[in-house]
């Protein structure tokens, strides 16, 4: 093919950037084939990224890049966001777990090795973040006793109501029976 091993590197970088979850996924996930059409030369790393670009959209090449690069998924640059970005972190699994469980030419996952990680990640917000998460907790507890309170408070309300009509029809009816 004429490319060196120097070009074939570049464009392993170019194709799949592993320096960052971020250069990951800004890596190019357009090009579906280098050089001639049944890629004879092209070393099996970079067939595998090229299939994956031209098998699936871009989203979905970007997730798979991602997985394979990163088997240990830095949330650090997360967590100036807080708890904020758990939810996200946890849907980006949910759809990489749909995603990924079906073999895409040699790239497969299995959904419990997804599953695994995703625990993993969220259990990096839950350790750097212990009083963040007990604080939601106990606040998810305070929010919930609250307002069982007011739907108990109302319910009092309903039941005053109820009582207070009942002693005027007691009365209404003691007044007639005396006429």
């Amino acid at each position: 093919s004429g490319i060196t091993d120097v070009g074939w590197a570049a464009f392993s970088k170019l194709l799949c950037d592993p320096s960052s979850i971020n250069s990951t996924y800004l890596s190019n996930h357009n090009i579906g084939t280098i050089g001639e059409h049944e890629m004879l030369g092209t070393p099996f790393n970079i067939r595998r990224y090229l299939d994956l670009n031209e098998l699936l959209d871009r989203r979905h090449a970007a997730i798979h890049k991602i997985l394979k690069s990163h088997p240990d998924l830095d949330m650090e640059p997360l967590f100036v966001y807080k708890l904020k970005c758990l939810p996200l972190v946890a849907a980006w699994f949910r759809t990489s777990i749909q995603l990924c469980s079906d073999e895409v030419g040699s790239w497969k996952e299995s959904v419990p090795e997804l599953e695994s990680r995703e625990l993993s990640a969220v259990y990096k917000f839950v350790r750097d973040m212990p009083l963040l998460v007990s604080d939601g907790y106990w606040t998810n507890v305070l929010n919930e006793s609250r307002a069982k309170k007011q739907r108990l408070q109302e319910e009092k309300r309903k039941l005053e109501m109820m009582l207070q009509r009942a002693d005027e029809n007691e009365k209404c009816a003691m007044k007639r029976l005396r006429r």
